[in-house]
């Protein structure tokens, strides 16, 4: 069995291992056989409300909000040819993000479902900006970087004001939106997550081949028939959805899809792009974060994006490090 069919199994197992632990794991002990019962909706004595409604829908919105930055982060390195491209370094989630929070200040809701429209309209909106910016006769990596980064810093201000002007009563739940959390998901979330994954990965996987084809060059990708611009803006528009969808559901959780196509990429054993592994990986990652973000502190619960931040951070000082060799 080669390495592309292997790897992603391995990495779906470690998956439902993380998120058994997630839903037996916790202040309240409970036998496993009621944990797995509860936990595929089937009546169980004791763990109904814990498993059923507090456990389940955090564990399994966290996976899949994983599998959709994972994704995004997958297609944008592709696209820019650039391991430090991903929504998050280049501004995509930070626009989401702003989105939401000038819709809180607007509205005055913080529901986040009624906010999600606008988190992904603010994802859309950046992405295509970003594109925009670093065009030039076709899309120009290292422009298309610098420019993420200054779109970024600025939609980050434009939050930090937001913040200072909001009423104290909404402001705990705006400041969410800068770095993510998955407290309080209820099956609702899960449905949007994963209707979400179900559209975006068959999406993503059609754009794929042609991805890996343009990896080896554009005039081999255009001497096969790829249409480069086309594929380019559909990439960058599918990871700019996913981006939004993702923080619409959970806000922005950093580094996961910096370091997870970059995993998947070494476990594949492979320099192409790896969406399966890498969605999985995603998923991998913000399962562990979100039982470590539950746990580590219980029973004060930290937000899922701190923890990916402490995990990621490390990895983007070696890639630095590495590609500054490199120059």
């Amino acid at each position: 069995m080669p390495r592309s069919t292997w790897v992603p199994l391995a990495l779906g197992a470690g998956v439902v291992v993380s998120i058994v632990l997630s839903l037996a794991v916790g202040q309240i002990a409970l036998p496993l056989p009621e944990v797995l019962k509860a936990a595929v909706g089937m009546p169980s004595e004791g763990a109904d409300f814990v498993v059923g409604q507090l456990r389940a829908p955090r564990a399994y919105t966290a996976a899949l909000v994983g599998a959709m930055l994972a994704t995004s982060g997958a297609l944008m390195q592709s696209v820019a040819r650039n391991p430090l491209a991903s929504p998050d370094l280049l501004g995509v989630t930070s626009g989401a993000s702003a989105a939401a929070v000038t819709a809180i200040a607007v509205l005055g809701t913080t529901n986040s479902l009624t906010l999600a429209p606008f988190a992904v309209a603010g994802a859309l909106a950046t992405a295509a900006l970003i594109t925009a910016l670093g065009w030039r006769g076709g899309i120009q990596p290292m422009r298309m970087v610098l420019a993420g980064i200054g779109v970024g810093f600025v939609a980050t201000s434009v939050t930090t004001y937001l913040l200072t002007k909001l009423p104290e009563r909404v402001v705990g739940s705006a400041y969410l939106w800068t770095v993510g959390s998955t407290n309080a998901r209820v099956w609702l979330h899960v449905v949007i997550a994963a209707s979400a994954v179900a559209v975006l990965l068959p999406a993503a996987a059609w754009l794929q081949r042609r991805l890996r084809v343009m990896e080896m060059g554009d005039d081999l990708a255009a001497a096969l028939g790829v249409n480069l611009v086309r594929v380019r803006l559909a990439a960058m528009a599918l990871a700019g959805i996913a981006a939004g969808l993702a923080t619409a559901v959970t806000g922005p959780i950093g580094f996961v899809a910096l370091v997870a196509p970059a995993i998947a990429r070494r476990l594949v054993g492979s320099g192409a792009i790896a969406l399966g592994a890498s969605a999985v990986t995603g998923a991998l990652l913000t399962s562990l974060a979100d039982l470590i973000a539950r746990e580590a502190l219980s029973p004060t619960q930290l937000p899922i994006g701190l923890v990916t931040a402490a995990l990621g951070a490390p990895y983007l000082l070696v890639l630095l490090a590495r590609m500054r060799r490199a120059f």
